[in-house]
Protein backbone atom coordinates (compact mmCIF):
# COMPACT_ATOMS: atom_id res chain seq x y z
CA UNK A 1 0.00 0.00 0.00
CA UNK A 2 2.87 2.39 0.89
CA UNK A 3 4.57 1.66 -2.41
CA UNK A 4 1.31 2.30 -4.30
CA UNK A 5 0.85 5.67 -2.56
CA UNK A 6 4.46 6.52 -3.41
CA UNK A 7 3.82 5.73 -7.08
CA UNK A 8 0.67 7.89 -7.03
CA UNK A 9 2.68 10.83 -5.66
CA UNK A 10 5.32 10.32 -8.34
CA UNK A 11 2.63 10.31 -11.02
CA UNK A 12 1.09 13.48 -9.60
CA UNK A 13 4.46 15.25 -9.51
CA UNK A 14 5.23 14.17 -13.08
CA UNK A 15 1.83 15.46 -14.23
CA UNK A 16 2.27 18.82 -12.46
CA UNK A 17 5.80 19.25 -13.82
CA UNK A 18 4.67 18.45 -17.37
CA UNK A 19 1.72 20.83 -17.18
CA UNK A 20 3.88 23.66 -15.82
CA UNK A 21 6.51 23.09 -18.52
CA UNK A 22 3.98 23.07 -21.33
CA UNK A 23 1.98 25.95 -19.85
CA UNK A 24 4.96 28.29 -19.78
CA UNK A 25 5.72 27.67 -23.47
CA UNK A 26 2.06 28.03 -24.42
CA UNK A 27 1.84 31.31 -22.49
CA UNK A 28 4.90 32.72 -24.28
CA UNK A 29 3.47 31.67 -27.65
CA UNK A 30 0.18 33.43 -26.90
CA UNK A 31 2.07 36.58 -25.85
CA UNK A 32 4.18 36.42 -29.03
CA UNK A 33 1.12 36.45 -31.30
CA UNK A 34 -0.49 39.41 -29.52
CA UNK A 35 -2.51 38.08 -26.58
CA UNK A 36 -2.65 40.28 -23.49
CA UNK A 37 -1.03 39.39 -20.16
CA UNK A 38 -4.21 37.89 -18.70
CA UNK A 39 -5.72 36.36 -21.83
CA UNK A 40 -2.41 34.69 -22.75
CA UNK A 41 -2.74 32.67 -19.54
CA UNK A 42 -6.07 31.32 -20.73
CA UNK A 43 -4.42 29.47 -23.63
CA UNK A 44 -2.35 27.07 -21.46
CA UNK A 45 -5.21 26.82 -18.96
CA UNK A 46 -7.62 25.74 -21.69
CA UNK A 47 -5.19 23.18 -23.13
CA UNK A 48 -4.41 21.75 -19.68
CA UNK A 49 -8.11 21.42 -18.80
CA UNK A 50 -8.68 19.70 -22.14
CA UNK A 51 -5.79 17.31 -21.45
CA UNK A 52 -7.04 16.44 -17.96
CA UNK A 53 -10.58 15.90 -19.25
CA UNK A 54 -9.38 13.68 -22.12
CA UNK A 55 -7.26 11.58 -19.73
CA UNK A 56 -10.18 11.27 -17.30
CA UNK A 57 -12.68 9.96 -19.89
CA UNK A 58 -10.01 8.13 -21.96
CA UNK A 59 -11.03 9.81 -25.19
CA UNK A 60 -9.23 12.32 -27.43
CA UNK A 61 -5.97 11.39 -25.68
CA UNK A 62 -3.94 11.18 -28.90
CA UNK A 63 -5.43 14.44 -30.17
CA UNK A 64 -4.64 16.36 -27.01
CA UNK A 65 -1.08 15.02 -26.85
CA UNK A 66 -0.50 16.05 -30.48
CA UNK A 67 -1.97 19.50 -29.73
CA UNK A 68 0.34 19.93 -26.73
CA UNK A 69 3.40 18.83 -28.73
CA UNK A 70 2.62 21.13 -31.67
CA UNK A 71 1.87 24.12 -29.46
CA UNK A 72 5.08 23.68 -27.48
CA UNK A 73 7.14 23.12 -30.63
CA UNK A 74 5.73 26.31 -32.18
CA UNK A 75 6.41 28.22 -28.97
CA UNK A 76 10.08 27.23 -28.93
CA UNK A 77 10.50 27.82 -32.67
CA UNK A 78 9.10 31.35 -32.29
CA UNK A 79 11.12 32.16 -29.16
CA UNK A 80 14.34 30.94 -30.80
CA UNK A 81 13.66 33.02 -33.93
CA UNK A 82 13.53 29.99 -36.23
CA UNK A 83 10.05 30.93 -37.50
CA UNK A 84 8.52 34.42 -37.63
CA UNK A 85 5.11 35.37 -36.24
CA UNK A 86 2.81 35.19 -39.26
CA UNK A 87 -0.89 35.39 -40.05
CA UNK A 88 -1.35 31.60 -40.12
CA UNK A 89 0.37 31.30 -36.73
CA UNK A 90 -1.83 34.01 -35.18
CA UNK A 91 -4.95 32.31 -36.58
CA UNK A 92 -3.83 28.90 -35.29
CA UNK A 93 -3.16 30.17 -31.75
CA UNK A 94 -6.42 32.13 -31.76
CA UNK A 95 -8.30 28.93 -32.68
CA UNK A 96 -7.05 27.03 -29.64
CA UNK A 97 -9.67 28.30 -27.17
CA UNK A 98 -12.72 27.69 -29.44
CA UNK A 99 -11.45 24.24 -30.39
CA UNK A 100 -10.85 23.31 -26.75
CA UNK A 101 -14.33 24.56 -25.84
CA UNK A 102 -15.84 22.34 -28.55
CA UNK A 103 -13.83 19.23 -27.59
CA UNK A 104 -14.40 19.53 -23.82
CA UNK A 105 -18.14 19.92 -24.45
CA UNK A 106 -18.07 16.90 -26.78
CA UNK A 107 -16.25 14.83 -24.16
CA UNK A 108 -18.94 15.67 -21.60
CA UNK A 109 -21.97 15.01 -23.85
CA UNK A 110 -21.78 11.19 -24.11
CA UNK A 111 -21.90 10.87 -20.30
CA UNK A 112 -25.31 12.55 -20.11
CA UNK A 113 -26.66 10.57 -23.07
CA UNK A 114 -25.43 7.31 -21.61
CA UNK A 115 -27.22 7.90 -18.28
CA UNK A 116 -30.55 8.59 -19.99
CA UNK A 117 -30.25 5.98 -22.75
CA UNK A 118 -33.15 3.53 -22.85
CA UNK A 119 -32.53 -0.14 -22.18
CA UNK A 120 -31.83 -1.96 -25.41
CA UNK A 121 -34.46 -4.51 -26.38
CA UNK A 122 -33.52 -7.57 -28.35
CA UNK A 123 -35.19 -7.69 -31.78
CA UNK A 124 -38.35 -9.71 -31.94
CA UNK A 125 -39.10 -12.35 -34.52
CA UNK A 126 -42.69 -12.13 -35.79
CA UNK A 127 -44.98 -14.99 -34.96
CA UNK A 128 -47.65 -16.40 -37.18
CA UNK A 129 -51.24 -15.85 -35.98
CA UNK A 130 -51.63 -19.56 -35.36
CA UNK A 131 -48.49 -19.70 -33.21
CA UNK A 132 -49.62 -16.78 -31.05
CA UNK A 133 -52.61 -18.76 -29.73
CA UNK A 134 -51.05 -22.19 -29.61
CA UNK A 135 -50.87 -23.93 -26.26
CA UNK A 136 -47.48 -24.22 -24.59
CA UNK A 137 -45.65 -27.14 -26.24
CA UNK A 138 -44.64 -30.16 -24.22
CA UNK A 139 -41.04 -29.87 -23.02
CA UNK A 140 -38.35 -31.96 -24.55
CA UNK A 141 -36.15 -33.74 -21.99
CA UNK A 142 -32.97 -32.52 -23.67
CA UNK A 143 -34.01 -28.86 -23.36
CA UNK A 144 -35.08 -29.19 -19.74
CA UNK A 145 -31.80 -30.78 -18.70
CA UNK A 146 -29.62 -28.53 -20.85
CA UNK A 147 -30.89 -25.24 -19.38
CA UNK A 148 -31.23 -24.51 -15.64
CA UNK A 149 -34.33 -22.74 -14.41
CA UNK A 150 -34.48 -19.19 -15.73
CA UNK A 151 -34.34 -16.47 -13.02
CA UNK A 152 -37.52 -15.00 -14.54
CA UNK A 153 -39.41 -18.28 -14.16
CA UNK A 154 -41.35 -17.31 -10.97
CA UNK A 155 -42.49 -14.01 -12.53
CA UNK A 156 -43.20 -15.80 -15.81
CA UNK A 157 -45.37 -18.36 -14.01
CA UNK A 158 -47.41 -15.58 -12.35
CA UNK A 159 -47.70 -13.78 -15.70
CA UNK A 160 -48.83 -17.00 -17.43
CA UNK A 161 -51.51 -17.57 -14.77
CA UNK A 162 -52.78 -14.02 -15.25
CA UNK A 163 -52.94 -14.44 -19.06
CA UNK A 164 -54.73 -17.79 -18.60
CA UNK A 165 -57.32 -16.15 -16.34
CA UNK A 166 -57.80 -13.09 -18.56
CA UNK A 167 -57.61 -14.61 -22.04
CA UNK A 168 -58.07 -18.33 -21.43
CA UNK A 169 -54.80 -19.20 -23.13
CA UNK A 170 -51.10 -19.56 -22.44
CA UNK A 171 -48.89 -16.51 -23.14
CA UNK A 172 -47.35 -16.45 -26.60
CA UNK A 173 -43.67 -15.94 -27.31
CA UNK A 174 -44.36 -12.35 -28.32
CA UNK A 175 -46.18 -11.64 -25.06
CA UNK A 176 -43.32 -13.09 -23.02
CA UNK A 177 -40.78 -11.12 -25.05
CA UNK A 178 -42.67 -7.85 -24.72
CA UNK A 179 -43.53 -8.24 -21.03
CA UNK A 180 -40.04 -9.25 -19.85
CA UNK A 181 -38.06 -7.45 -22.60
CA UNK A 182 -36.18 -10.60 -23.60
CA UNK A 183 -35.24 -12.30 -26.86
CA UNK A 184 -37.07 -15.10 -28.63
CA UNK A 185 -34.67 -17.87 -27.55
CA UNK A 186 -35.03 -17.02 -23.86
CA UNK A 187 -38.80 -16.67 -24.18
CA UNK A 188 -38.92 -20.14 -25.80
CA UNK A 189 -36.91 -21.66 -22.92
CA UNK A 190 -39.23 -20.04 -20.38
CA UNK A 191 -42.28 -21.46 -22.20
CA UNK A 192 -40.72 -24.92 -22.12
CA UNK A 193 -39.98 -24.60 -18.40
CA UNK A 194 -43.49 -23.33 -17.70
CA UNK A 195 -44.98 -26.30 -19.49
CA UNK A 196 -42.67 -28.71 -17.70
CA UNK A 197 -43.33 -27.22 -14.25
CA UNK A 198 -39.63 -26.47 -13.71
CA UNK A 199 -38.85 -24.92 -10.37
Amino acid sequence: MTRLKSLDWLGAFALIAALVATASAEYELARAVGFGTFTAGCVPAALDVYALRAFAVRRDVSAVVVALILTNALAHLVSSGLIPVSVPLVVAVSAIAPLVLWRVKALSAPLARQESAPVAVEPETPESPSEAHTAIPAPEPADASAHPSDPLLPQARAFAEQIQRDAGKAPSLRELQAHFRIGQARAQRIRVQLAGGAA
